[in-house]
């Protein structure tokens, strides 16, 4: 866990508590089902328990905590239901994305953009190689990110971040074997190259089949692992 958190004054501790809480949730550290114990999570933090109650309130319509009445707050426990309509939403505003991307790439709007993409491969290449999968990891959120940011969409993207949040356990699931991130790095090479060719359509084409292999990477996966549980 990280250290104490230091802040000014109450709001900006609560923030730092929710922000917090998030990643311990998001990096399960906190587990789905777990209730969230303000005086455990207080002393780790130091900071109040109504400063820890207040970030826990205030992550309630996050999609990551339930508060229940009588019991107490615990991380949301998603079902495979929610888990594909999450994907199917991701699908579609990051296909949208894509598709805007290339467009604005073609019009000579994102300059940087064939070039950044480039580098992130490269690295999401070397991180395969070595099987440094929390690296390839973080270089998949990059990637995808560089994409939200050149179709140049803000209340897309505000969207796409709040999905993103509540879906980093499955997406990790979906990329904790060498196969799947070979699979990965291969698609979103597709996606680079229509995007940096300009073609639109083929560029949320690319995108779409990559969240639904993405899904079913993860359904693969958590099957797997209800046999051997």
């Amino acid at each position: 866990m990280k250290a104490r958190l230091i802040g000014v004054g109450r709001a900006t501790l609560a923030q730092e508590a929710r922000a917090e809480i998030e990643r311990m949730i998001t990096e399960g550290e906190l587990k789905a089902g777990e209730k969230l114990n303000e005086l455990d999570l207080s002393i780790v933090m130091g900071v109040s328990r109504g400063t820890v109650r207040e970030a826990i309130r205030s992550l309630a319509g996050s999609g990551l905590v339930d508060l229940i009445a009588n019991r107490g707050a615990f991380v949301h426990e998603t079902t495979l239901a929610e888990v594909q309509n999450l994907y199917e939403l991701r699908g579609a505003i990051f296909a949208m994305a894509c598709g805007a991307a290339a467009r604005r790439f073609a019009a000579g709007e994102e300059r940087g953009l064939a070039e950044a993409l480039s580098r992130n491969i490269e690295k999401m290449d070397a991180a395969r190689e070595t099987d440094d999968q929390s690296t390839y990891y973080a270089l998949n959120i990059e990637f995808h990110d560089l994409l939200m940011a050149a179709a140049d969409n803000p209340k897309a993207k505000a969207v796409y971040d709040n999905i993103k949040r509540e879906m980093h356990l499955f997406r990790r699931k979906g990329l904790s074997l060498a196969s799947n991130i070979a699979r990965s790095l291969d698609e979103h090479r597709v996606i680079a190259d229509a995007v940096t060719a300009g073609d639109e359509a083929a560029a949320r084409d690319a995108a779409n089949e990559h969240i639904r292999r993405g899904f079913d990477r993860y359904m693969t996966i958590a099957a797997r692992d209800r046999q051997t549980g």
